[in-house]
């Protein structure tokens, strides 16, 4: 299998490290090293072409060490490695978690109660998230109001929660 920059062995077919694309992004790189930020800061026009708003949120780049060509250059790897494509495909429910052979759904965890579904996996991912947020926050307030008492009979003290992470949503608590 490619790395994920580029091919492991000589045979296989090249990766997006060889590309274009890639190559454009390293230069651009390269010649930001003989800028300072503090004198990029003091020309205006790259300020402002660096600086966009969105939903009433400011997205300010011009703190980077970047300008227009090195954001240019990046949009384009972006394109060339297929990022919209595999956006489109997570937010669609594909299947993109090859190793568990799943779909993922990273923007339930984050999406309100009452937000529209999201199918994945045959399953409305917000509303499971919701549910296992639901019994996270019920565990904990049984858990600090007393209610819960460990072996002993005694209110617990500590909990130690281990979270595995990915795409595992499910306290597991020691």
């Amino acid at each position: 299998a490619a790395g994920l920059c580029g091919p492991s062995s000589s045979r296989e077919a090249p990766g997006i490290a060889d590309s274009r694309e890639w190559k454009a992004v390293a230069a651009a790189a390269e010649a930001q090293k003989a800028k300072h930020l503090r004198d990029q800061l003091q020309d205006g026009a790259r300020n402002a072409a660096l600086a966009c708003e969105a939903e009433g949120v400011l997205l300010d780049f011009a703190r980077q060490k970047v300008d227009p060509s090195t954001v240019a250059a990046l949009v384009d790897l972006a394109k060339k490695a297929g990022v919209e494509e595999k956006r489109d495909a997570m937010f669609g429910g594909a299947v993109i978690n090859e190793t568990e052979k799943r779909s993922v759904f990273h923007a339930a965890l984050r999406a309100p109660k009452g937000s529209a579904p999201m199918m994945a996996n045959g399953e409305d991912q917000v509303a499971f998230v919701n549910g296992v947020l639901d019994k996270i926050e019920d565990f904990c307030g049984r858990v600090r109001g007393g209610k819960w008492k460990g072996a002993t009979g005694k209110r617990l003290t500590t909990v130690v929660a281990v979270g595995i992470g990915g795409a595992y949503l499910r306290p597991e608590v020691l």
